[in-house]
């Protein structure tokens, strides 16, 4: 009989831990987030910028902690855009991200660790031009001001490890484009109001 009600109160317990745990739903706000990239063009003598300009992410930050985030990132692998027609035709093609095959690219979180003063490493799956491997993304929090929050990642990508240009060679250049690519993401985070967990 004890036993039971110790159960029964274990179980009341963790029920009310739950509905006082607050859950932050988070939105991005396209208008004011970027997810760009540059990338090294003959061993560093210039660069080109680029622009991935769909993408969904959302985040759900519980009681605060950015080490429970949960998140699912979804690029339109489309989307892609260095600002000349010709070039941006050229990516989503086979040559390149092969966009009609694999029109997404994904991030999913299945860990979040503290790595220095409000900056965080997401790691999880990545997804890419058909490929996925576990990646660690270094993420900041630049701020919180009520309902905005700032997140920015600074990190280098390997292209061939996707096999993303792999078999591209340039007609007189050796080595045209760098393998590893610059990433650079800021998030203009909107919070919606607060819900209790289920």
């Amino acid at each position: 009989m004890k036993r039971i009600t110790l159960i029964v109160l274990a179980n009341l317990f963790f029920g009310l831990a739950c509905s006082l745990a607050q859950v932050q739903n988070l939105t991005v706000e396209p208008n004011h987030s970027t997810i760009g990239f540059k990338v090294p063009i003959a061993g560093g003598m210039t660069l080109v910028y680029g622009r991935f300009s769909e993408f969904d992410l959302k985040l759900s930050l519980i009681d605060g902690d950015w080490t429970k985030l949960g998140a699912s990132f979804i690029i339109q692998a489309g989307s892609i855009d260095t600002g000349i027609k010709g070039r941006a035709e050229h990516l989503r093609s086979a040559d390149f991200f092969d966009v009609e095959k694999y029109p997404e690219i994904v991030f999913k979180i299945s860990e979040i660790v503290e790595a220095g003063e409000n900056t965080f490493l997401a790691r999880g799956p990545f997804t890419m031009h058909g490929v996925t491997r576990n990646l660690e993304i270094p993420f900041q929090v630049l701020g919180v001001d009520g309902n905005t929050i700032g997140i920015q990642v600074r990190m280098k990508l390997n292209r061939r490890d996707f096999g993303v240009g792999s078999g591209f060679t340039h007609s007189s250049i050796e080595n045209f484009l760098a393998d590893e690519i610059d990433v650079e993401i800021n998030f203009w985070t909107k919070r919606d109001k607060r819900e209790s967990v289920d």
